[in-house]
């Protein structure tokens, strides 16, 4: 049975082990390819790479990506449809961000003081029109109901869309306009 996750590597190799680990926590099925027991493995590693010494390396739904991070992973099997790794919160982008294909969709934000103030709403072009960025929005605004900070909303999406809901309208102080 062909996998969708191959990941080359060597059982000796920590990293190897890490990402293993990673796989299995995230409940996916996968290919071990190892390139020090399995001479196919390390030509089919070659065949990709260029060396049978470069890994680990997964191969994912026929592309390859080379010793990433955790969130570059979850990122790329996002984005194959293989995983769902929820809704992220990247503090250092200010942006709430959902991996998905085409492109990811996000909410971005600043502060005024204490104040979070959430500016723009982004989803693919070709997503737009499906109902996904008020599925988004409301996933963010469920994320903030219990945050303890002040939450204001400037675009006027993200604003139709926090007026559907009494609690939402309270907790960004909207004109109760329903």
């Amino acid at each position: 049975m062909k996998h969708a996750i191959t990941l080359f590597g060597e059982l000796r190799c920590h990293k190897t082990r890490f990402y293993q680990t990673a796989l299995e926590e995230r409940g996916l099925e996968y290919e071990l390819a190892e390139v020090d027991k399995d001479p196919e493995a390390a030509k089919r590693l070659s065949a990709i790479t260029g060396s049978a010494d470069k890994f680990p390396t997964f191969e994912i739904k026929g592309r390859k990506l080379r010793n990433p991070s955790l969130t570059e992973l979850d990122k790329f099997l996002a984005r194959a449809k293989l995983y769902d790794a929820g809704l992220v919160h990247d503090k250092k982008s200010q942006r709430f961000v959902r991996h998905m294909a085409p492109s990811d969709a996000f909410v971005s934000y600043s502060w005024q003081g204490d104040r979070m103030v959430l500016g723009h709403i982004e989803t693919d072009p070709s997503l737009r029109g499906t109902g996904l960025g008020t599925l988004f929005a409301t996933e963010v605004f469920e994320h903030l109901e219990s945050a303890p900070h002040e939450v204001r909303l400037t675009c006027p999406f993200l604003r139709r869309v926090g007026a559907t809901r009494k609690n939402w309208r309270e907790k960004f102080q909207l004109r109760d306009t329903l």
